[in-house]
């Protein structure tokens, strides 16, 4: 109901542990958060993979298994962070080129933390992970940069826009 008002929410917390009543106040609130700042949201093991009409500001997911390269690429927020991600050194190298082409127009910082974030096997751009730590790249149009710092199973990344 406080949705139907468009009112504006600084922060919204919720956890979807499966049950009917959070599933049915997902639906009701995923086409509006448009008006909400801040999400926080935890997901259990073996949880609904939510649907989202629209894309608040900023976005910090605990258990963000769920979350897909495919939401990812999707996302508009500022923000986007993710614990106990799925991702791994693959993901990444699609999102680090998807940016440098010109996507993520308004990402201004990722984090992601996941097992599958690793300096063994994989490369990320023909490097490993460690190797992109401290990386700053520009994108194709010039108006954009972005710094890579890493850590053990981290990436983040942070955007900067020239003006």
């Amino acid at each position: 109901m406080l949705f139907d008002l468009q009112v504006e929410f600084k922060t919204i917390i919720i956890d979807l542990n499966g049950s009917e009543d959070r599933i049915l106040l997902w639906n009701q609130i995923s086409n509006k958060l448009e008006l909400v700042e801040d999400l926080v949201v935890f997901f259990g093991m073996n949880q609904l993979t939510p649907v989202f009409a629209s894309w608040p500001q900023n976005i910090n997911i605990m258990s963000s298994a769920w979350f897909t390269l495919e939401y990812v690429l999707a996302c508009t927020c500022t923000r986007i962070t993710l614990y106990w991600s799925h991702l791994g050194n693959k993901d990444l190298e699609v999102i680090l080129k998807n940016l440098k082409t010109g996507g993520f127009r308004n990402l201004e910082r990722l984090k992601i933390h996941g097992r599958n974030i690793t300096n063994i096997g994989a490369t990320i751009l023909g490097m490993i992970l460690s190797e992109l730590d401290g990386m700053v790249f520009q994108t194709d149009d010039g108006l954009k940069k972005a710094t890579i710092t890493t850590s053990f199973q981290n990436i983040e990344m942070s955007v900067t826009r020239f003006e």
